[in-house]
Formats: C-alpha cells, structure tokens, sequence
C-alpha cells in the first residue's frame, strides 16, 4: 500500500483538541493512583442506530422491525454502544448502516429491506451472552454479523452453534475463533497473529530487542500474547516482561510498575485506547518511554483522543483494511462517496473502523443479492463461505506523526 509505514498525525483541530485536553487528562488519569480497580462509567451513545422516520436501520426493539411493511430481512448484531469501548462499535456500526441505507434506498434485496437488530452490550461477555440468546430464539434471524471482540465472540459461538446461527464477520482476529474444522464463524479480517508478526518483525529489524508486552487479561488479550510470543521465538527472543491488564478499567499502576522494573526498549500494548493511554501515562510519570506499539482494535483515533499530544507521535499501529483517506483504492472510493452523500449536514469523518464495516457489510450485501430472491440462513453462509474475502492482505503498519495524514 502507498501509505505502508508513512508517519501520520493528526489534523490540526485534533492537534487543538489535545493540547486542550492534556491537562483534563492529567486529571482522568489521576485515578491510577489508587489501588482497587475502577470501572469506567457509560458515556452517552451517539451511535446512528435511530434515523429519520422512514430510514431506520437497526434497533433494540425486535418488535419495531418485524411490524414493518415490507418485512425486512433481519441480521443480529452485539457490541459495544457506549461506555469506553462504545467509539468503536459506533464507527462499525456506522459503516454497516452506509451500507445498508444506500441498498435500501434503492429498494433492498427483492423488495425488502434489510435492518439490523441491534444491542448494546459493553464490551461485556455477560451481556453478549444475553443478546445472543435473545437473538437466537428469533427464527428470522438470518446471521449473527459484526459482533465487537474476542471473549465476547466466544461466549456467543455456543449459543450460536446450538440455534443453527452463524458468526459472520465478528470484529476480532483471535486464532482461538480461527480453529481448523470450525465452520460457525466466517471471518472477514485477518489475524492478530498476522498483526503480532508485523509488529515483531518491524520492531527486530529496526534494532530492538528488549521488548515487553502489555496484554488485557481476557481470552483477546492472552490469544494475542501467544501470538506475540511464538513471533518473538523465531528471533530467538522472549518478553522482557509481560503485565496484564484488566478490561475496561484504567487502573494500570501495577502493570506499568512490572513493565518499569524490566526497562524495555520497546512496549506492545494489547488492549483498547483509554487503558493503552493510562498505561503510557503512568510509564512517562515515571521517567520509562519505551517505542510503543498496538494493533489495530486499539484505533489510530481513539488514541489521538486518549493519549497525551506528545506521546501519541510515534506510537505504531497495524491496520487490516485500507487506508481510508486513500480513495485511489476501489472500495475506500465507494466508502468517501457514500459517506459524503449521506452526511451533507454534517463534517464527514473517515477512519479504519468505519471501514471495516463498510467492507464486510459490502460482503454480505453481495452475498444477499445473488442468493435473492430465496435468502435463507443456509444459502446465506454457503456464498459468503464461497465468496469469503483472502484473509492474508498485506497487513500495514502506519505511525502517529508529524505529517498530514488526512488528506
């Protein structure tokens, strides 16, 4: 890709924003200096699960979508709405639905709509396990699609598997959701795996050797810990430390202490934006400014937002989808385009996430129309098994920068 290891930064009104902020984070981030882990409250969701009359999308009221006429074809959907993974299922959510309301608009899939019911569940494997039973008591459930990350992918693959359902295209890159044989999940993104390899083999040929690894202490954390360390083995090199990190929550103390005490050159963080940024927070408090390093479910922007202005310039970030500013390419040209039309009153914002949506929604729209008018949950998972994406693209790996990177 033209933009594969470019050093990014952010547009000036982020620029402005963070400098703004930098103190409100010194504040958020004084939390850390307690011992007992603390939750993150909610936050207000913005997500565009209700449009104008007429252009809804997606719901949490089963009810509401199955009274329409015509009857729409229904997929299910949990991830996180609000709280402080909410960002991200907002920016897929917002993908999939630029997807879907230009197919509706131009009449759906022979005649009817396609809708999303839609809920939240924070990032909460408990809370998924919920949605996914409410889901798979409803027979016109045609797939479970887009679901957000690992340990609640997980939790929902049984439920899933006994109701005749399938995962399609869930928001994680975990090898425990990519077994040989396994058929209930049908991945459109590529691996963590791809992703640790990157990153490890970026960080080896640039000169560092004393890497630590930071991980979020749940089934996504420790399947990409595996992944880093069997990368680190074939350098002949293992973590000078490895601390875990608790999900959703911002106490990092202890974990910044380990990964301190082992004076690591180089930091890969595996969790999301707001615990990544109070783990570097504390590392700098106390004088340890290892290269850091992330995957892609952290987020480019997220950071940006989190991180203090100085240290989100160099942290390295793999991207499984293209750049989304680079319209050269077929689908991030339809992706501009859409978005453009259909948020005329407001700024129109681009990002990985949002993408990533608009690819895999793209799939299965695709995957719908051809199988049309006779769609049904086992016509629909065989074409999207036969049109199923290759899964080994390149993997990028861009750094937050100097440079204009939103053209």
């Amino acid at each position: 890709m033209a933009f594969q290891g470019r050093a990014l930064s952010p547009p000036l009104t982020i620029v402005l924003g963070l400098a703004i902020g930098g103190a409100l984070f010194a504040l958020w981030s004084g939390v850390n200096q307690t011992t007992k882990q603390e939750r993150l409250e909610p936050a207000q969701s913005s997500s565009m699960t209700s449009n104008e009359a007429g252009r809804s999308l997606a719901s949490e009221n089963l009810d509401s979508l199955l009274n329409e006429e015509p009857r729409p074809w229904l997929l299910a959907q949990s991830l996180p709405l609000k709280g402080p993974s909410g960002h991200i299922g907002e920016r897929f959510a917002l993908g999939i639905d630029t997807v879907l309301r230009e197919l509706n608009d131009r009449g759906g899939i022979a005649g009817r709509p396609v809708k999303v019911w839609r809920i939240d569940d924070g990032y909460e494997p408990e809370n998924t396990l919920r949605n996914t039973r409410l889901f798979a008591a409803e027979p016109d459930v045609l797939a479970l699609f887009g679901f957000f990350g690992t340990p609640t992918s997980k939790a929902a693959l049984p439920i899933a598997k006994t109701a005749g359902l399938t995962l399609v295209a869930p928001l994680t890159g975990a090898s425990a959701l990519r077994e040989q044989g396994q058929t209930e999940v049908l991945h459109f993104r590529a691996s963590y795996a791809e992703e640790a390899r990157r990153i490890v083999n970026h960080l080896v040929n640039d000169g560092f050797v004393r890497i630590a690894v930071a991980y979020q202490n749940d089934a996504y954390g420790k399947d990409v810990l595996a992944s880093t360390v069997e990368a680190l083995k074939k350098h002949n090199l293992s973590a000078v430390s490895t601390a875990a990190l608790p999900r959703n929550s911002i106490e990092t103390t202890q974990a910044a202490n380990t990964i301190i005490k082992s004076k690591p050159d180089a930091l890969i963080v595996i969790s999301l934006s707001k615990t990544m940024a109070s783990l570097v927070n504390n590392l700098h408090r106390n004088g340890s400014r290892p290269q850091l390093m992330t995957i892609s479910p952290t987020g480019t922007k997220a950071l940006f937002r989190d991180l203090p202005q100085a240290a989100a310039f160099g942290v390295g970030v793999t991207q499984v989808v293209p750049f989304p500013w680079d319209a050269r390419h077929p689908d991030v040209a339809s992706y501009q385009r859409l978005l453009r039309q259909q948020q005329q009153d407001g700024e129109v914002d681009f990002d990985f996430y949002s993408l990533e949506g608009f690819m895999a929604a793209q799939w299965l729209v695709e995957a719908m129309e051809s199988i049309a008018p006779d769609v049904t949950r086992d016509r629909l998972v065989d074409e999207l098994r036969r049109t199923t994406p290759g899964l080994h693209r390149s993997i990028d790996l861009v750094f937050l920068g100097s440079d204009p990177w939103e053209p």
